[in-house]
């Protein structure tokens, strides 16, 4: 089954999602990571065996095709927690359970933590807590957002390609384990032409800023222990982020189950989406 297109307003902005919509009351909400967009999990839905789930794979703001925040905005972290509340609002069916990878991860677990009736269950993929920021770490993190913003320059941060095999190329070396067939549908999907006869990448230049905000880390922490709904978390077993940190905030929850996969790294649903796909049909079957 191929995905449709299918758009939501809210809070000002055109939201898009890619939808397999099999019919059924249960609605699987796929969040995808930074700088990445929601058609990057069909490979996810391609290893789904055939059923009746409602599944949505939304873009972000300012990622795929949703719309950017325009002249005199920024996206600030609490602005994806917002946008989710909508969203899941508006795509839920009977249930709901949500898949979130990386950066939709933390934003799914801040928002969970807001809203511990918000879903029937969550599935972590190389989730985990915002890094401990100083007082004069956070100051560090403000003047660079000035300098990077204060005017904000899109042709300094917007990286063109020179074509979608260039594209291709990119995503092989930034994911070794891709492959050449899967890193050109990948790149088909997350690039797109210019006026000028180039390529780009399909999100707002302006996320390559640094964040001026970073999350409390103690916030945060809160937010997870105060997840209710059923939850399990995945990760890549040959992923750069398993270290003390992601063990120090995964055991603030030991009731939440946690595997790794092998073979993958940090991008499970492009290295091991048929190991993912069976963690999710054995999750939304308890």
């Amino acid at each position: 089954m191929k995905p449709t297109d299918q758009f939501i307003a809210a809070n000002g902005l055109r939201h898009h999602l890619d939808v397999w919509d099999g019919g059924g009351d249960t609605t699987v909400l796929l969040l995808h990571g930074y700088l990445d967009l929601g058609r990057a999990w069909t490979f996810l839905a391609e290893a789904l065996p055939q059923n009746d789930w409602h599944v949505a794979a939304l873009d972000w703001r300012g990622h795929g095709q949703s719309e950017w925040v325009g002249a005199g905005g920024y996206y600030h972290f609490v602005d994806y927690v917002r946008d989710l509340d909508a969203i899941a609002r508006a795509v839920r069916r009977k249930r709901l359970i949500v898949v979130a990878h990386s950066m939709g991860a933390m934003i799914a677990t801040l928002w969970l933590g807001a809203r511990p009736a918000g879903a029937d269950g969550l599935l972590l993929v190389e989730g985990l807590g915002p890094m401990p920021c100083t007082p004069a770490g956070y100051v560090d993190r403000l003047t660079q957002w000035l300098d990077q913003t204060a005017p904000f320059d899109a042709a300094r941060h917007d990286r063109r390609l020179a074509s979608l095999d260039d594209a291709v190329r990119r995503l092989m070396r930034a994911q070794p384990k891709l492959g050449a067939e899967k890193a050109a549908r990948l790149a088909a999907w997350a690039a797109m032409p210019t006026d000028d006869g180039a390529w780009r990448w399909r999100f707002d230049p302006l996320h390559r800023t640094r964040a001026p905000v970073p999350y409390p880390t103690d916030a945060a922490e809160v937010a997870w222990k105060r997840v209710r709904c059923p939850t399990r978390w995945l990760g890549g077993a040959q992923s750069q982020w398993l270290g003390p940190h992601l063990d120090r905030w995964l055991d603030l929850r030991l009731d939440v189950p946690r595997r790794l996969l092998p073979g993958a790294g940090h991008m499970v649903q492009n290295d091991a989406p048929d190991a993912l796909a069976g963690e999710l049909i054995d999750f939304v079957s308890q």
